[in-house]
């Protein structure tokens, strides 16, 4: 049973009228919305950031029936539309929810949400859940299924392995606020401008190196407001986005860009394309151009590649908050849910 005194939750939120039948069911929007808003939120604590806050801020809104973005705002995370709880004694005790995606001609589920209450931990419910949702997809010509895990939850990692996912890519999240003095080295061997439309190419090259397709889909980057001439421009005006760039380079060679991009949520989004062999000496000399045009008291947010640059990001002030590891369900190879 819950130690409510404790845990500190909506009592009330996560009563459920009791039940005789399976404890697993499809998520219900008008039922559910509530409780899982709280599961979630005890369960990541630990580790909601601000978006995540606001997320789930978001939920409880809804809940109580006011109007919020259901699509999920610039993060690309909509409100939790289909999935599956878990309740045991009256209680919804564990959550996934199953989130449709697009980019370009593909479609995908993202599994996200998974929950489960502390004190039933340990009893196969997040795989009982996990293989629900596959089931569901597969019913639903096997799109590409992703999730995120954090690197640090190595039981959900295990679990999510041994069940047949595959680690696609390793992406960390950085906070920092403009600050001065930040340049290392010697600034005088680089030349730093603004982004000129000549870097466009091989600015774009590092951008989809650094930030692929397969995982750009969920992140609030798109390339094409970044292009010079009067088409991003165009894109630009229509926007709610404002878009600043600038440039290093040693001997007339383009070594990296640094984007800053506007955004309705606590912090300002920061796009890195620079060559890997001159990221660690080029990334504090672009930070402090931006950090000298940039409001002090906004916060800024990185999402980079998992292990890069992290001594000159360290360097500039950023901190990583968290290390998600991203996987795929290899549909055609790993067997059925349960299908032992």
């Amino acid at each position: 049973m819950f130690d409510l005194s404790i845990r500190d939750m909506n009592a009330q939120a996560l009563r459920l009228s009791k039940s005789k039948s399976n404890p697993l069911r499809p998520f219900d929007l008008r039922r559910d919305l509530l409780p899982v808003a709280d599961l979630v939120e005890l369960c990541f604590a630990d580790s909601l950031d601000a978006d995540g806050r606001l997320y789930i801020r978001q939920m409880r809104q809804a809940a109580q029936g006011h109007l919020v973005d259901l699509a999920g705002a610039e993060n690309g995370r909509g409100l939790p539309m289909s999935g599956f709880v878990w309740h045991e004694e009256g209680y919804l005790v564990g959550n996934l929810s199953l989130v449709p995606h697009r980019y370009g001609k593909r479609g995908l589920y993202l599994i996200a949400n998974v929950a489960v209450h502390p004190d039933y931990r340990r009893r196969g419910i997040a795989r009982a859940l996990t293989e629900a949702a596959l089931e569901e997809v597969e019913r639903s010509d096997r799109p590409e299924t992703w999730l995120q895990v954090d690197e640090q939850n190595t039981a959900a990692v295990a679990l999510y392995r041994g069940m047949g996912f595959v680690e696609k890519a390793r992406r960390t999240s950085w906070r920092g606020w403009p600050q001065t003095g930040m340049a290392n080295g010697q600034p005088g061997q680089f030349g730093l401008r603004l982004r000129h439309p000549a870097d466009w190419p091989t600015q774009l090259d590092w951008l989809k190196a650094s930030y692929p397709e397969e995982v750009r889909w969920q992140l609030p980057l798109d390339l094409k407001l970044l292009e010079p001439g009067w088409r991003g421009a165009l894109r630009r005006a229509f926007s709610e986005r404002h878009i600043a760039q600038w440039s290093a380079t040693r001997e007339g060679n383009l070594l990296g860009v640094l984007t800053w991009q506007s955004s309705t949520l606590d912090a300002d989004r920061l796009w890195l394309a620079a060559d890997p062999e001159q990221e660690e000496a080029v990334i504090p000399l672009l930070m402090e151009q931006a950090y000298a045009r940039l409001q002090p008291r906004r916060g800024l947010a990185l999402n980079y590649a998992g292990g890069r640059a992290m001594k000159a990001l360290t360097a500039c002030g950023f901190k990583a908050t968290r290390t998600l590891i991203w996987m795929a369900y290899p549909w055609g190879v790993a067997k059925r849910p349960g299908g032992q």
